[in-house]
């Protein structure tokens, strides 16, 4: 946590300053960005791991690191929903700090542990596509945002469009584990050639692994040799979440 914490020193200044801490409310004191001392010390973040290997369908789950930076509990929800619900866009700016010093952890650490040997940055990132239906109801892809603040974060260029949703599938927040994955199955189109690239895929919140694994199968059809899953929050099995990704 300590190198997590370093990295987010040098990103928090990015973030724009506000009056009021985004969780509690109360007003932000002199050195304090977006979060209160009390409230950044109490979110709750993961430790630098994988989460693909804890996926309850392994026949069915694609890619080959599944990262996320925090837990979904009460503080991240409210993040979450105002930033997809509540017309709050500019979220993208305190969020992605947060998982870009999640992700440099993960790669230093996790995977020189399990590969042995360091392993390249993705070359490309790319985000969650939403339907145009839903684009048009938000006015904006909240993954769509996080991947551009990575994007810039991190110096990796980020490939807006390269995935496309084929069908309106039903909300995934309302739908079971088993229903997320048939309606996932075969969904997206990967619409230009990403041969030789490894590719990460953003997105909000991470719960059956339906998403990215249907986004890590369009971009590997496509000539991807790799693809790593970047999302803010995960979802544990034992926790079922009441709103999570579309």
């Amino acid at each position: 946590m300590v190198a997590i914490a370093r990295q987010l020193a040098k990103w928090i200044d990015l973030t724009p300053g506000l009056a009021c801490c985004w969780l509690c409310e109360e007003p932000l004191e002199v050195g304090e960005k977006s979060f209160c001392s009390v409230c950044f010390a109490d979110l709750p973040r993961l430790p630098p791991r994988c989460q693909r290997w804890r996926c309850q369908r392994q026949d069915l789950a694609a890619g080959r690191f599944w990262f996320a930076a925090l837990r979904w509990q009460p503080e991240v929800q409210k993040l979450i929903q105002y930033f997809k619900f509540k017309q709050m866009p500019d979220l993208a700016r305190v969020l992605a700090p947060l998982l870009g010093a999640q992700l440099h952890t993960c790669y230093q650490r996790f995977v020189l542990r399990e590969t042995s040997q360091p392993v390249r940055w993705p070359d490309l990132i790319v985000p969650m596509p939403m339907s145009k239906q839903r684009w048009c109801e938000r006015g904006y892809n909240q993954a769509g945002l996080l991947a551009g603040q990575l994007g810039e974060l991190l110096s990796i260029p980020v490939g807006y469009g390269t995935l496309r949703r084929l069908q309106q599938e039903s909300p995934q927040h309302r739908s079971n584990a088993a229903e997320r994955w048939q309606n996932m199955s075969h969904s997206m189109h990967c619409t230009r050639s990403v041969k030789g690239l490894t590719v990460a895929v953003v997105d909000d919140v991470l719960t059956t692994g339906a998403s990215v694994s249907a986004a890590a199968l369009a971009l590997q059809r496509r000539g991807a040799v790799a693809v790593d899953a970047w999302t803010l929050a995960y979802t544990e099995p034992h926790a079922p979440p009441r709103t999570t990704t579309d």
